[in-house]
C-alpha cells in the first residue's frame, strides 16, 4: 500500500556521497539504513506546451529509501535552481 504524501522536508546528506542519510519530518527524525533505488527525472510537467524547451522539464533526484525502523518511503531533491532546492517526501511505502 502506499500512501501519497507530497511534503516538503529537511534531509541530511553525505556530502561526499551526495546521498540522504536522514529527514526530517512533522517534528520527527527517520534515520535512513540503505537507499534501495534512486532515479533521475528531467521529464516534462503533464499540460507542458507541445513546442517543449529544457526550461520546462523537471530537474528531480528521486531516492525510495528504507529507515532504521524498516519503514520504506520515496524522497526526491527538487532542483529547480541551484539557490532553491528543496526536498520533498512524495510517499509513504507499506
Amino acid at each position: 500500500m502506499m500512501q501519497f504524501i507530497s511534503e516538503k522536508i529537511e534531509v541530511t546528506k553525505d556530502e561526499k556521497l551526495r546521498t540522504p542519510v536522514s529527514f526530517l519530518w512533522r517534528g520527527k527524525e527517520y534515520k535512513i539504513k540503505e537507499v534501495t533505488e534512486s532515479r533521475a527525472d528531467w521529464g516534462f510537467s503533464k499540460g507542458a506546451p507541445k513546442k517543449k524547451s529544457w526550461r520546462l522539464r523537471h530537474h528531480r533526484n528521486y531516492y525510495k529509501v528504507k529507515t532504521d525502523r524498516g519503514e520504506i518511503f520515496e524522497i526526491y531533491l527538487d532542483r529547480k535552481d541551484k539557490k532553491n532546492e528543496e526536498w520533498i517526501l512524495y510517499q509513504k511505502i507499506n
